[in-house]
């Protein structure tokens, strides 16, 4: 893991003093644990954005299909020079993969000019016609040594998503390893708990070859039906993998039904405490960290945020703003969450609930401001991780959606800034609805944002160009079911959105939703 203000500097963000050694990268890549049976397939999704938001003419792709040994399959490669819609699905394999198949698929991006980021905007999609689950990038095979190098300043557990003791789910990791092979796989597990109660062990998996993919049972490993017995908790995974950008697929599934929800796992930074690990960016005008979220509780849909014990040793509040999507402040809840370190605990926030005790009308709330605030200001961590938990109460598909997302810190170098580029995918395999939220760290904020949108399809290179605002604290939804304009216009398959807009503080998410239950989602690039 790099440190925050590295990856700061890596990435080139606004204000940051770039060093004059900094190499570019030429080479942009992710490799995904991919899967095809009678209950749902795989597919790969993304757009050419590079040709927007780095102005880059073309770009090569190279993708190549990997069984679960790791043996090539397929290598395929074509140029990019449109920023349309562009789907890899398993079915252009069907004479390579049979009725069953676990592998991987290796999408590189190869361009003569910088692309600054080593992880492309890809997005991971397990379908059927019943249910989508998503998530972005995960794994990547290091571009050369010192990419490996600069990514281990350190060496960190994995952590950041949700777990199950229900009998009927199989909690699981998925892993593609890289070029080394790992003669004896460890992992230890320290399970975290909402009572503040831990269950630590270890286990070991057969060798790993070579570019081997696995799917490992975290419920029989880890003996979660007995520890958690019908709860949610959480998990920080130690392991000895080498050789690759170690964030793996994690998720759950709900065995009577046949569906999956996936996410990825993030940086378990729990012990770190020396100074990279705090920000050193205060100022009086911002809150020390914040986020916006859609609050889905109404219609019998329930959204919920895990907080999980994965952040620097320090205390903090969550504060809860409530606002109705025109930005409309409807009321707070203060201290909605005090959060220890000590404590070292799972936690979670029902937003009907807190709405309710905010005595605020759940049917007029859309939004909801997390403002997180440390009472010592020198140990505000630079890295705080929670999950986006939206589903269907008492629908047949249990698990909701899980997105690793995080609050921004209070940067005033994000004034800095003169706009913001954002993008975002409608599945469409569902229901598809894309929130967009103009919420910022400032204490006080009042600033509009007028986006321009465009959006780019599948089939073509035509574009659909709207113009809409956001209030400050507001929210727009975009779904591609509802408006005909965009249902008519997508013509059934995926497709995407990129946002345009002077205000800075632009953020969002997406969703697949069906009767099910089921709900795929994960917050924009």
């Amino acid at each position: 893991m790099r440190s925050f203000y590295s990856h700061l500097e890596a990435v080139q963000s606004i204000g940051e003093e770039i060093s004059s050694t900094t190499k570019p990268t030429y080479r942009s890549s992710a490799i995904f644990p991919v899967q095809h049976n009678t209950q749902y397939s795989s597919k790969i999704i993304f757009m050419g954005y590079w040709l927007l938001k780095r102005n880059i003419k073309e770009i090569g792709i190279l993708y190549t299909l990997r069984n679960e040994m790791g043996q090539i399959l397929s290598r395929k490669n074509s140029v990019i020079d449109s920023h349309k819609s562009y789907s890899i699905s398993l079915d252009e394999f069907a004479d390579k993969i049979g009725d069953t198949f676990i592998g991987s698929l290796e999408l590189e991006i190869f361009s003569t000019r910088d692309l600054v980021f080593p992880y492309p905007a890809f997005v991971l999609v397990y379908y059927s016609d019943k249910f989508s689950t998503a998530v972005h990038t995960v794994g990547r095979i290091y571009n050369d040594i010192e990419d490996l190098v600069g990514n281990e300043e350190y060496v960190v557990r994995e952590s950041g998503f949700d777990i199950y003791g229900d009998p009927q789910l199989e909690s699981f990791l998925a892993l593609t390893n890289g070029p080394q092979e790992n003669e004896k796989p460890t992992f230890s597990y320290e399970l975290n708990t909402k009572s503040g109660k831990t269950h630590s062990g270890s286990f070991t998996l057969n060798p790993i070859a070579p570019y081997q993919t696995v799917f490992v049972n975290l419920t029989e490993k880890m003996n979660l039906s007995e520890h958690l017995k019908n709860e949610a908790g959480s998990v920080k995974l130690g392991h000895n993998m080498h050789g690759f950008f170690p964030r793996f697929v994690v998720g759950n599934i709900q065995k009577n039904i046949g569906q999956i929800s996936i996410t990825h796992t993030y940086y378990d930074c729990s012990p770190l405490n020396d100074s990279k690990s705090f920000w050193n960016r205060k100022d009086d005008k911002f809150n020390d960290s914040a986020v916006a979220i859609p609050l889905y509780i109404t219609g019998g849909y329930f959204t919920q945020v895990a907080v999980y014990p994965i952040f620097s040793p320090s205390d903090f509040e969550i504060n809860c703003d409530f606002y109705g999507d025109k930005g409309e402040f409807l009321g707070s809840l203060k201290r909605a969450v005090e959060v220890k370190h000590s404590d070292n605990r799972y936690d979670v926030l029902d937003f009907e609930t807190l709405c309710i005790a905010a005595g605020i009308d759940i049917q007029k709330a859309k939004v909801a401001n997390l403002n997180c605030n440390w009472n010592d200001k020198t140990k505000i961590p630079t890295r705080v991780k929670f999950g986006l938990n939206v589903g269907m109460k008492n629908a047949a598909m249990k698990v909701p959606s899980n997105i690793c997302f995080a609050p921004s810190l209070g940067n005033p170098k994000i004034l800095e800034k003169a706009g913001t580029f954002r993008w975002a995918p409608f599945i469409n395999i569902g229901t598809s609805e894309i929130c967009i939220t103009n919420s910022s760290t400032l204490k006080a904020y009042d600033r509009p944002a007028e986006i321009d949108l465009q959006f780019f399809r599948e089939q073509d290179e035509a574009i659909l160009k709207r113009k809409v605002m956001i209030p400050a604290n507001g929210m727009i939804q975009l779904n591609a079911m509802k408006d005909s304009e965009l249902k008519e216009f997508f013509g059934g398959e995926s497709g995407w959105v990129t946002m345009q807009t002077t205000n800075p503080y632009i953020y969002g998410y997406d969703f697949d939703f069906f009767e099910s239950g089921a709900v795929a989602a994960d917050h924009i690039f």
